[in-house]
């Protein structure tokens, strides 16, 4: 039961500590967080050391639930499945409202505290690219992908994930997009995707109905 406890309050740690950095930047202090998080300013210190391992800590978080389709697992689903589900995370946790934030936030700070944007790259998009390299690399082995470039292909995924999504958000002029179009674009992506890199022979091409699915010009989110 303590340890349940435990965990219960870090989660509560660190998603308060992910809105007071998102409204108030990384200048926020350790006392709003605490505050947030109805926790003592002790209990943070105690466990993150100090506020540039809390923010750590947050960035790692959010890196693993980001990468969680793309866990050993994944190669025991079809290689489409894994695609749509790393799109949907990253529309659930980079390109919500919340996301749109807290890039903005990280933007922000990268002037004035540069080995914190690199620490937020390294921790973060960049453990997400290599596992998605890794990936593809395991699915290359087992004959289901045929890539040449392994991170090159990741990129142009992730990318293909983002299109302008994060930069209307960043900007203030998108609108929020509906779980059916969430779906659509998951879809389109990890179709397009394996339209040039899947094997003819393997069981990941879409049905019909899913070709028709993800058919069509794409709607301004």
């Amino acid at each position: 039961m303590k340890a349940t406890g435990t965990h219960g309050r870090r989660e509560r740690i660190l998603e308060a500590a992910g809105k007071i950095f998102r409204t108030q930047g990384y200048d926020a202090s350790m006392d709003d967080i605490a505050a947030e998080a109805h926790v003592a300013k002790q209990t943070l210190y105690n466990q993150f050391g100090c506020k540039e391992e809390l923010f750590r800590a947050l960035i790692a978080e959010r890196s693993r639930a980001l990468r969680a389709p793309l866990m050993d697992a994944a190669h025991s689903a079809e290689p489409r499945a894994v695609l749509m589900g790393l799109a949907r995370e990253y529309h659930a946790l980079g390109l919500s409202p919340k996301g749109i934030d807290f890039m903005r936030m990280l933007i922000s700070l990268a002037g004035r505290f540069p080995e914190m944007a690199r620490d937020f790259y390294d921790i973060g998009p960049a453990k997400t690219l290599g596992a998605l390299v890794e990936w593809i690399d395991g699915e290359v082995r087992l004959g289901r992908l045929r890539v040449t470039d392994s991170k090159l292909a990741a990129e142009h995924y992730l990318s293909m994930i983002l299109g302008h999504i994060q930069l209307r958000g960043l900007l203030n002029i998108a609108r929020a997009i509906p779980d059916r179009e969430i779906e659509r674009r998951a879809a389109y992506c990890a179709d397009a995707f394996l339209k040039v890199h899947g094997c003819a022979n393997g069981s990941n091409a879409p049905t019909r109905g899913q070709k028709n699915a993800a058919r069509g010009r794409l709607t301004h989110a």
